[in-house]
């Protein structure tokens, strides 16, 4: 590739580099467009300069996706938290859930502080360095409760997975689905469920197991 075909290449693709930006601001939340889209040309430049057309993708994808990839590592690098913070907490939430999913009740935080020994000193690391908006009312529970959910990169990924997982949800059999929203997001017990559905405990157990498994084939293939 000449230079001048590559500087042309570079004006052709930067339109996708502010459609990726202003996808991920969207559901990243408070991040400046600007930045996003610097950090998306440097990672469109890099596309272009690393392009080898033998490894299969076309040029197009491959910078879609280093664009991408540029801008949640930019977005991690403004991140006023350490991965090393982020990560425990990250893992201390997949296990409430996963708790959550076998003893049928959300454990507490309290709880999850003696399962983990560094959450607490993660969680006050995320309250303490939480940016304040001086335009906005602090909440009461923020003096009590660290919060974490403002990790951009994370909130991007989180919006992405929950597109696929709703996705897989609809491809659900309705008597799988039924059972899936009863004791997942109804909070009813196997017991219950087969009251509901006029079907034994059983049979409940069974199709919500086959559910997971179907459900867990589309987010993996997806």
């Amino acid at each position: 590739m000449t230079a001048a075909e590559r500087d042309a290449t570079i004006v052709r693709l930067y339109p996708v580099v502010r459609t990726i930006a202003r996808t991920v601001a969207r559901r990243a939340g408070r991040v400046d467009l600007d930045d996003l889209v610097g950090e998306g040309c440097l990672g469109l430049v890099r596309a272009v300069d690393s392009y080898d057309p033998a490894r299969g993708a076309s040029l197009d994808r491959y910078a879609r996706a280093r664009i991408l990839g540029a801008m949640l590592n930019g977005l991690r690098r403004m991140d006023r938290l350490t991965e090393f913070t982020r990560r425990i907490l990250r893992q201390a939430e997949r296990d409430r859930y996963a708790i959550a999913l076998t003893a049928g009740h959300l454990p507490s935080m309290l709880e999850m502080e003696r399962r983990h020994p560094k959450l607490r000193s993660a969680r006050i690391a995320a309250h303490y360095r939480s940016c304040v908006s001086l335009d906005d009312a602090i909440p009461v529970d923020a003096l009590v409760a660290a919060n974490w959910e403002t990790d951009p990169a994370r909130l991007y990924c989180e919006h992405e997975a929950r597109a696929i997982l709703r996705a897989a949800l609809q491809k659900l059999p309705v008597r799988h689905r039924q059972v899936v929203e009863l004791y997942f997001f109804s909070g009813y017990r196997l017991k219950a469920v087969a009251r509901e559905l006029s079907v034994t405990k059983q049979r409940i157990a069974q199709l919500r197991d086959r559910a997971l498994e179907i459900v867990r084939e589309e987010m993996i293939s997806a």
